[in-house]
């Protein structure tokens, strides 16, 4: 009875894990690769949502770490942004997106030397957000882009593990 339980309990939680949108930085809006390399312009360097059932909206910002030299110039995207893609910025889809990636848009950056890009929470949120297509706001995860190193990880992470007490609530 208690092997029976135990897998019970097991299948629940691995049901229970809820698919969470990831934000990451990429070479070009197919999202397959993260590592830019320069030194130089890269024009085609684009910010892609992924993972999404269906998204209206994101907010996020994008920060260079330990790459002197390297200078974002300029955001473009197809769609309403509000705000500096280095500390704060949203973008307004205009409609549900999804499912699937969405570019959400390209950037123009002189790449330096060695480092790596981050997409972070906004300034003063706790979380990347994401908007579904029920307009309810949710958490993404975040990438990194790396600046002249082919071995860095991408860091995707397409679930959100969930925790014992959102089983438990289940059978309340």
């Amino acid at each position: 009875m208690k092997k029976v339980l135990m897998l019970t309990a097991g299948v629940l939680m691995v049901a229970n894990v809820a698919m969470a949108d990831h934000f990451g930085l990429y070479t070009d809006g197919s999202g397959g690769d993260c590592h830019l390399t320069g030194p130089g312009f890269n024009t085609t360097a684009a910010v892609v949502e992924k993972f999404t059932l269906g998204s209206t909206g994101c907010r996020f910002y994008l920060d260079v770490v330990n790459a002197p030299g390297t200078l974002i110039f300029a955001f473009a995207t197809p769609f309403v942004p509000v705000g500096d893609i280095k500390s704060d910025l949203s973008v307004g889809y205009g409609g549900c997106q999804g499912p699937g990636s969405v570019v959400v848009g390209t950037m123009v950056i002189q790449l330096g030397g060695s480092g790596y890009m981050d997409i972070l929470p906004a300034t003063g949120f706790p979380n990347i957000l994401y908007t579904d297509c029920n307009f309810a706001e949710k958490p993404a995860t975040g990438g990194r882009a790396w600046i002249n190193n082919p071995t860095g990880q991408c860091n995707e992470v397409a679930t959100q593990p969930s925790t014992w007490g959102q089983v438990k609530a289940l059978y309340r």
